[in-house]
């Protein structure tokens, strides 16, 4: 992905201060409609994971993960080329800013400046700040990391990694039609329907009923 310089358990949200984050996954959210500013933008979010941090969802521990939504530009004064410099802890070069590949940054670490912020009466987890981690520390690298992008179908398939709230935002996206992501997304939406449904039958075939009625 190239960029040029034009459920249902509660989690306890992570308490303000500074982390160590791995990218794992950039996720192309399309060409949305910025309705603010009467704007047309290629947008992404950048997922990592917390280093040392889990949540417990349904049972099973998972790692801890937070994101950024950007727009998908190196411009001078966009947020990712800031982010992205406070990253790598040097600018980009004339040349890098001609194309430069965002698939670089998976399982690279960083740092992480996490705060809170009060809206509408909710507090929500927000990254203030990405560092470089300092020299000489290592990190490990983890696995399943992924690229999902409009207009790669290679990496279509990575859509069922994506958590619903993101799907919510692909699916606005002004260029579905013209990838053709629209009928992908229509067709991975009946299967898994589909599948949900072929489960519940299963479930139901389980459970054995006496022949003289339910025990009431």
């Amino acid at each position: 992905m190239m960029v040029r310089s034009e459920g249902n358990s509660e989690i306890k949200q992570l308490e303000p201060g500074v982390y160590t984050g791995i990218a794992t996954a950039i996720i192309d959210l399309g060409i949305q409609e910025n309705m603010t500013y009467g704007k047309q933008q290629r947008k992404a979010i950048i997922v990592w994971n917390v280093v040392g941090e889990t949540v417990k969802v349904n049972d099973e521990e998972l790692p801890r993960v937070i994101s950024k939504e950007y727009t998908m530009s190196l411009g001078e004064k966009s947020t990712l080329r800031k982010d992205l410099e406070a990253w790598r802890g040097r600018p980009f070069t004339t040349e890098e800013l001609q194309g430069f590949d965002l698939k670089n940054i998976l399982n690279v670490p960083c740092q992480l400046q996490i705060n809170q912020q009060e809206k509408n009466g909710k507090t929500y987890t927000n990254i203030a700040a990405i560092m470089s981690i300092p020299k000489g520390m290592s990190v490990a690298p983890v696995d399943n990391v992924y690229i999902f992008d409009t207009y790669d179908l290679t990496t279509w398939e990575n859509y069922d990694k994506i958590a619903n709230w993101i799907k919510e935002k692909i699916k606005k996206a002004l260029n579905l039609a013209e990838t053709q992501l629209d009928l992908y997304i229509k067709d991975y939406e009946e299967n898994k329907k589909e599948q949900e449904g072929k489960k519940q039958e299963e479930t139901e075939e389980d459970i054995e009923i006496p022949k003289d009625g339910l025990p009431f």
